[in-house]
């Protein structure tokens, strides 16, 4: 198989305003495709690989990029697919090749319970108004439930993100304010809040990366303090 620019075309229609193409060349390209046992492999998108040209009457579209294999490789990949893909910034669409035909089937991920959801205020509520409101086969309850949860954690995870945007707006304002009861009783609360919030992360992260690191926090908690103090112990000259 060969695929890439080929600076030419087979036939004049896969060429779309200017000059058109001189019609010995375009037949000695498909005397030398021919002359290989290669064959054009086919496309699936935008007919065209390479433009050039802002403005309608300069604007012109060609199919320079293609890809060529020989029987032996169709065979290989009877159900492969060659896609024009978007582009941006070169004349030049890319070409990808699939083996395989896509499966446009869509794919569930598997149910997987996520340790935060424990810490949401919501979520014990959540759990016994699904189980309630569903159906009283237990593999359906089941069923049920694991939709509603999925569901439940997409919303709760966009109200986490705008919230923890909110608090940490709200605590930047406190730390510029002067200092007095209220002030200081309403910084103590943000900040509670907040690293509650960046708890919740924290276990999302802990569950997946599996590190003591992330498992005890990068913040000032009773693990840091016993190691900063064992550490000063060590150092400690009697």
């Amino acid at each position: 198989m060969v695929c890439g620019d080929f600076n030419e075309i087979l036939y004049g229609y896969e060429k779309k305003s200017g000059l058109p193409r001189e019609e010995v060349r375009m037949e000695a390209f498909r005397k030398v495709l021919e002359e290989c046992n290669l064959s054009d492999m086919g496309f699936i998108g935008n007919w065209f690989t390479w433009e050039r040209g802002n403005l309608p009457e300069t604007n012109i579209q060609e199919r320079l990029d293609k890809g060529v294999a020989n029987e032996e490789w169709f065979h290989l990949f009877p159900k492969f697919q060659l896609q024009h893909l978007p582009h941006t910034f070169s004349d030049h669409c890319p070409l990808l090749v699939k083996s395989e035909e896509e499966n446009i089937e869509k794919t569930y991920k598997s149910f997987k319970f996520e340790a935060w959801w424990v810490l949401d205020d919501s979520f014990f509520s959540e759990v016994k108004k699904i189980w309630e409101h569903s159906e009283r086969d237990l593999l359906s309850k089941l069923d049920s439930m694991k939709r509603g949860l999925k569901r439940w954690a997409s919303q709760v995870h966009y109200n986490r993100k705008e919230r923890k945007k909110m608090l940490t707006s709200r605590l930047a304002m406190l730390l510029e304010a002067e200092r007095d009861d209220e002030n200081l009783a309403d910084l103590i609360d943000t900040k509670i809040k907040l690293n509650f919030e960046i708890d919740k992360d924290e276990r999302y992260w802990e569950q997946r990366a599996r590190v003591n690191w992330l498992k005890f926090g990068d913040k000032n908690t009773a693990f840091f303090h016993k190691q900063a103090t064992q550490k000063r112990q060590r150092n400690l000259i009697r």
